[in-house]
């Protein structure tokens, strides 16, 4: 096996965990960065419809989660698998875990393009997105979707690079294509005038870029994962390893997505004005979500590696960790949301009535992200134990189904007065606060459950090493 440096199954965990989590939340922000830019170059250089651009843009973020977290989420099954066969020092499965996990990023990706490109207009119009942007919305999907396979090649790939311990490759090969994005936005929105075309396009050809020298570098035998185009096959074992751990994750995400759209169809309802206020905002919270999420899947790996070699004991200093980093992080971004969002809000767009409306959401979901941390910190132990199933249960439950009963029958018999953007809003804290504790009590009953079950295992063994000696 080809040496590698992150074995997380030894030494210290908070250190390591930092060092392995940088390259990780550097590369979530610069794919962040990808919409963030779309949004802010056709809001500050799109001329008097710059504000319909942004909102055009923005209204199609849940939709496009919406397919494209299912696939994504299984991802991070491709990861657990690795992440264990690597704990295991065993060779002959991280072979299968590569060419199963590449084959369905391929066929996934081929899949959402397809449907996303058939049904884009209908869905933006479910959405009630308003008559004098929906073209431009629909317009920026069906050029958008066709980055769909470049997308899941990339987060496939670099689940598995990351399993093994290597986050800074990936983290190279989109800085290059986040300045690929960058130059051709600049290009096609200030000096053509492409607009939501020019963006798009800009975020077309980054993210293959980025698939391309993953793929490459997978050719090359990087870390050991050694790929083959030829060697791609749907090995059984593997393959439902791999979706028994990742379908749950997707569905969960993309259910959560879903929520999101009716919640977003809602702030839409308010017109223009707070779909450009949400469209920030909403880019904004992406922004420590991706330092949050990246914190959670480098634990998931290190999870997995720890169970992978059976060390369970370690599991739970790993989900300390993680629980502390995502405080110290969430806390700081509330505490800069409610001083000095007004000021993010500018990079943005400059319209005061647009900062207003901004930061309605902010105050809300951005001041109380820290809430976010019980949701992650725990879900990431069982994620890496292989438990997927419960954040899934958790999240459908206090997330999905509460978002969707109070919109449908709370919200809607508020009194008339209280019918505001901001009581749209705290579901989000209030739900990332019930799924966090469900969460925990899940982690806790599964981490009993394993460490019986280990101490089992190691009394049998010695039970057998003892006849033996007899």
């Amino acid at each position: 096996m080809a040496k590698v440096r992150a074995d997380f199954t030894q030494g210290k965990i908070l250190g390591k965990l930092v060092v392995f989590a940088i390259p990780m939340i550097i590369a979530n922000l610069l794919q962040i960065l990808f919409n963030a830019v779309d949004v802010a170059i056709v809001g500050q250089f799109g001329g008097a419809k710059g504000g319909d651009y942004q909102a055009a843009v923005g209204a199609t973020g849940t939709f496009i989660h919406l397919l494209t977290n299912l696939f994504i989420g299984v991802s991070i099954g491709a990861n657990v698998a690795m992440a264990n066969a690597f704990g295991a020092k065993d060779e002959k499965r991280m072979d299968r875990v590569v060419h199963s996990s590449m084959l369905i990023s391929i066929v996934s990706g081929v899949f959402v393009m397809a449907l996303g490109l058939c049904v884009s207009r209908p869905v933006m119009q479910l959405l009630n997105t308003p008559s004098n942007i929906i073209d431009y919305s629909v317009t920026y999907l069906m050029i958008y979707f066709t980055s769909i396979p470049a997308l899941m090649i990339y987060n496939f790939g670099s689940s598995l690079f990351r399993a093994v311990g290597e986050t800074k490759k990936p983290l190279l090969y989109l800085c290059i294509a986040g300045v690929l994005n960058l130059i051709i936005n600049i290009v096609t929105v200030v000096f053509f005038g492409w607009n939501v075309v020019g963006v798009a396009l800009g975020t077309v050809i980054s993210q293959y870029v980025s698939a391309i020298w993953v793929v490459i570098d997978m050719i090359r035998g990087h870390r050991g994962l050694k790929f083959r185009i030829r060697g791609m096959r749907f090995y059984k074992k593997e393959t439902i390893t791999v979706l028994r751990i990742g379908v749950p994750m997707g569905i969960s995400s993309s259910l959560f997505s879903l929520s999101n759209m009716l919640i977003v169809g809602t702030i839409n309802s308010f017109g223009s004005l707070a779909m450009t206020g949400h469209t920030i905002s909403n880019s904004l919270n992406g922004f420590i979500d991706a330092i949050v999420s990246s914190i959670e899947r480098c634990s998931v790996t290190i999870v997995g590696q720890n169970v992978g070699a059976k060390k369970y004991n370690r599991v739970k200093r790993v989900v300390g960790a993680c629980l502390f980093l995502e405080l110290v992080v969430t806390l700081t971004y509330s505490l800069i949301t409610i001083f000095f969002g007004r000021y993010l809000c500018m990079l943005y767009n400059t319209d005061s009535v647009v900062i207003d409306w901004t930061m309605k959401a902010l105050y809300v979901t951005g001041g109380l992200y820290v809430f976010v941390v019980l949701m992650y910190g725990f879900s990431c132990g069982l994620k890496g134990m292989g438990y997927s199933i419960f954040p899934m249960i958790s999240n459908i439950f206090f997330t999905c189904i509460f978002r969707v009963l109070y919109v449908l029958f709370i919200f809607s018999n508020f009194p008339s007065f209280m019918h505001t953007t901001t009581m749209i809003y705290v579901v989000y804290p209030t739900t990332w606060l019930l799924t966090g504790l469900a969460q925990m009590v899940f982690y806790f009953i599964i981490q009993k459950k394993e460490l019986k079950k280990h101490a089992q295992e190691l009394q049998e063994e010695k039970e057998n090493q003892e006849k033996v000696a007899v």
